[in-house]
């Protein structure tokens, strides 16, 4: 791996071609903007060769495209209305030290100018094996893009990538590497930073023997971090378009249940960014939360693995989400917060001497609602 000076989420690093090859490790330059794109290091020595870049049989025989171009990366971004942060994310893309890359850019309906600077970075752009293509949808919500983008997706390999996330330098050719190495595995998955790109925290893949415990209540694995096999996509099958939140976790829990088996590469894979735009949760996104859990509650029933850790998860889910629901949805909140009990009767605020006295004389439903009562006035999350 080549050495980068400062701080490798602020500017794009590039390697220099010379009479000798590649100079990986010996010169790196810094530029602050998709330009030189003759001195891009396009890893030919180690990478697959592609002639038919352009060139693909489409079979609708599947949801997915079956027919796909050895050795290629499809990288798909889904964006709405994030001009000035989109660029970033196309340049880790650019900067990546494995090609053949494809950036698909699935614009959700945005109302900014996001589509004209996606258009301009693909005017910039004259890398042979790298390709940008955008595609124009009406909102629809980022699932829906990732959807449209895989449908479009000519890669051997598939990469899913937030608008406001940045990928390291070496995140795809590392990971390709896996898949090359052992023919078995659909996923790989490694570290990754979160914050902004001046500070940030680093945050550990790891690896659980059970992938559904690591997926649900364990250790999340970030959407940027994962590499996939296309074909083990198709298998997944679509992202869920009806879920408002939690669509990732949904996604790789699904990836667990259909058998996946995903290495874990301890390596850093790029960056988690908090900005001024993030999303604070409300009570839309606390009701999105808690149809997930709903949607895994039932299928966990249905497949008879809801295991008591995964009652007790879920119960501490439902419990949150149902406390960040505001007033006006008390009656929902109520509600979740019985299912939670019912599921898992031992939370602490629960069982004190005054609750039991309670729910000894009225049940549990009405302690509930006199605790949820007493909570909110107190301001009890």
């Amino acid at each position: 791996m080549a050495k980068k000076k400062g701080n490798v989420y602020g500017s794009v690093v590039i390697y220099e071609r010379t009479s000798k090859g590649t100079s990986i490790g010996r010169n790196p330059k810094k530029v602050n903007s998709m330009n030189k794109h003759n001195q891009i290091n396009s890893f030919t020595n180690t990478s697959p060769k592609i002639s038919n870049f352009n060139k693909l049989i489409i079979n609708q025989a599947t949801w997915i495209n079956e027919d796909f171009i050895k050795g290629l990366v499809s990288v798909i971004i889904p964006v709405y209305t994030r001009n000035v942060l989109i660029k970033k994310a196309i340049e880790s893309i650019y900067n990546q030290s494995y090609r053949p890359i494809e950036c698909i850019v699935i614009d959700d309906g945005s109302t900014d100018n996001t589509i004209k600077t996606v258009e301009n970075v693909i005017g910039q752009n004259t890398d042979d094996t790298f390709k940008i293509k955008l595609i124009k949808q009406e909102n629809s919500g980022a699932p829906s893009a990732r959807n449209n983008g895989i449908k479009n997706a000519s890669g051997e390999f598939i990469q899913f990538l937030d608008s406001d996330d940045l990928l390291c330098p070496d995140k795809i050719k590392d990971q390709v590497s896996v898949f090359q190495n052992q023919a078995k595995i659909d996923g790989v998955y490694g570290n990754w930073h979160h914050g902004t790109i001046e500070s940030h925290v680093l945050i550990k893949g790891e690896k659980w023997k059970d992938s559904i415990d690591q997926f649900y209540g364990g250790r999340v694995i970030h959407t940027l971090s994962f590499l996939f096999r296309r074909s083990f996509i198709n298998t997944i099958g679509p992202w869920d378009e009806s879920l408002k939140r939690n669509q990732e976790v949904d996604y790789f829990l699904r990836g667990a249940l259909a058998g996946g088996n995903f290495e874990y590469l301890p390596k850093l894979t790029g960056l988690w960014r908090e900005h001024d735009g993030d999303r604070i949760m409300t009570s839309s996104g606390a009701l999105g939360a808690l149809a997930f859990h709903d949607k895994w509650i039932a299928e966990f029933q249905r497949l008879n693995v809801f295991t008591k850790e995964r009652q007790k998860t879920a119960a501490q889910y439902l419990f949150w989400h149902a406390m960040e629901l505001e007033t006006q949805h008390k009656s929902t909140a109520i509600n979740y917060l019985n299912k939670a009990f019912n599921l898992y009767p031992y939370f602490p605020e629960f069982n004190t001497y005054k609750m039991k006295i309670l729910r000894s004389i009225t049940g549990n439903q009405l302690s509930l609602r006199c605790w949820y009562y007493f909570a909110k006035s107190k301001n009890i999350d």
